[in-house]
């Protein structure tokens, strides 16, 4: 089983002014913290929704005029959005080790390439 821990990141969308803010996040279907593990998996808290991270879809509540959510609440991250989100996030996954975090750029980049 991999570890997971908490998703921390801003807004992976390119362009939203979420990007700026740190958010924990929840799945919409469950309202339980969402999760992420070093193979490119989210998950809610309970693992009844687990998919590559390609097939997840978020929201930042951001529905101000100049937001990318202004209307469509759920939209999918690109390579560009979700690495950047990753990044400002990455101080916040403190107990995950080196080797963790590379197998998880190197799955997030896999599967945006690859396209699945």
């Amino acid at each position: 089983m991999p570890t997971r821990y908490e998703v921390k990141i801003t807004c992976p969308i390119t362009g939203c002014p979420g990007q700026g803010r740190l958010n924990g996040w929840v799945c919409a279907q469950d309202g339980g913290t969402m999760y992420v593990d070093e193979e490119g998996y989210l998950s809610c808290q309970t693992m009844v929704h687990r998919a590559k991270i390609i097939y997840w879809r978020f929201d930042c509540g951001d529905r101000s005029s100049g937001s990318k959510h202004n209307y469509h609440k759920y939209q999918s991250p690109d390579l560009e959005g979700f690495t950047h989100g990753l990044a400002v996030g990455l101080p916040h996954f403190g107990v995950a080790e080196a080797v963790w975090l590379t197998k998880l750029i190197q799955a997030v980049e896999a599967q945006f390439r690859n396209g699945c």
